[in-house]
């Protein structure tokens, strides 16, 4: 009969056999488990397929995606959690970098753990705050049912036509698709964002005829599946996987626009950090970079890349076209934000 061995023992090698098992962590990164926070519905189901999967069978780093909500939810989660929420990289945005950046609870990303980060245009490298990455360039078209216009529409200003207001749509700037729609609709009066009153004043004139006020952009599936909105503002990448479904359409109008830049931030307190910046890294490769962009169908962080003729019309994928739109100001708009939700609720009641 084998003598049992000596509890210290016992619980020593129980340590070790508990410690084998848990870690998630080796010198390379192979092996790790990084956690990811993002976006859910289509979101996740391409990042899955187009992302994860193949930097996985790169790497051997497995990813454990969750849908968390927003991007600014994600960040309260950060916040809330003084940077240690739980996941390793955020999908967020550009406003949520500088937040993170202010308050210091995001990891510092430089091209010395990022060296892809290099590559990326200066414009967009201004907007990452040293905090994050963009990793992908959305910019705000106007949504139109083919059906209502004989030709594509060409300002912002038939929102406001007795013609289409009553199937447009007011987006509430809790989504940040409303902000940007705001600051569209306060420069066709001469206004923007340091004088966001004629933007509400539009708003409240057009929120008298609209067809409905989302907090969500996906808020306005319904509405175009049942083809009885006529002009709404949307982000270019939800906007092409609806005209390929719908009778919609979608242009960017002679005034221009604003874009929302993707970004990846990771939390300071992240357990995999090495992982994490090889993740980064990843997805700012070119291969990558386009495989995404015509996935989710939005414009590269980097450019130099070639699409095919009909995808670059549509979205932002030269020097040029990135250098027309316009980049909202994230310290007026995280310090305005919520006094714009509160003077929009006023508007549209």
């Amino acid at each position: 009969m084998r003598k049992p061995l000596p509890v210290v023992l016992m619980f020593g090698l129980l340590a070790i056999a508990v410690t084998a098992c848990t870690s998630t962590s080796t010198g390379d990164g192979a092996g790790d488990v990084l956690l990811v926070e993002g976006y859910g519905a289509e979101y996740q189901e391409l990042f899955e397929e187009t992302i994860a999967k193949p930097f996985t069978e790169k790497t051997g780093i497995q990813i454990q995606y969750t849908a968390g909500g927003s991007a600014s939810e994600q960040y309260a989660a950060i916040r809330a959690s003084k940077g240690n929420p739980g996941f390793d990289v955020a999908v967020m945005t550009s406003l949520e970098l500088y937040q993170g950046s202010i308050d210091k609870l995001l990891a510092e990303v430089t091209p010395e753990q990022v060296p892809e980060l290099a590559k990326m245009p200066q414009k967009l490298r201004d907007h990452t705050y040293g905090a994050g990455a963009i990793q992908e360039v959305q910019q705000v078209v106007l949504m139109y049912h083919k059906n209502a216009f004989p030709q594509p529409p060409t300002s912002w200003n038939v929102m406001w036509e007795p013609a289409y207001r009553s199937g447009t749509l007011v987006f509430n700037p809790a989504n940040v698709l409303g902000v940007y729609a705001m600051l569209n609709a306060a420069e066709l009066d001469g206004g923007g964002i340091d004088d966001t009153a004629p933007g509400f004043s539009r708003i409240a004139e057009l929120a008298e005829h609209a067809l409905a006020t989302p907090q969500a952009s996906a808020e306005a599936v319904p509405f175009m599946q049942k083809g009885t909105a006529t002009a709404f503002p949307y982000f270019d990448g939800r906007a092409a996987i609806y005209a390929q479904t719908t009778e919609y359409d979608y242009t960017v109008p002679k005034e221009g626009t604003y874009a929302l830049l993707g970004a990846l931030g990771i939390p300071a307190g992240a357990a995999h950090k090495e992982a994490a910046y090889k993740f980064v890294d990843y997805w700012l490769s070119a291969e990558v970079q386009q495989r995404w962009a015509l996935a989710y169908n939005v414009g590269p962080a980097i450019t130099g890349l070639n699409f095919p003729a009909d995808f670059a019309a549509k979205h932002i994928t030269t020097p040029e076209q990135l250098e027309k739109t316009k980049i909202a100001d994230a310290a007026k708009v995280m310090k305005n934000r919520t006094t714009w939700g509160q003077q929009w609720a006023e508007a549209v009641r």
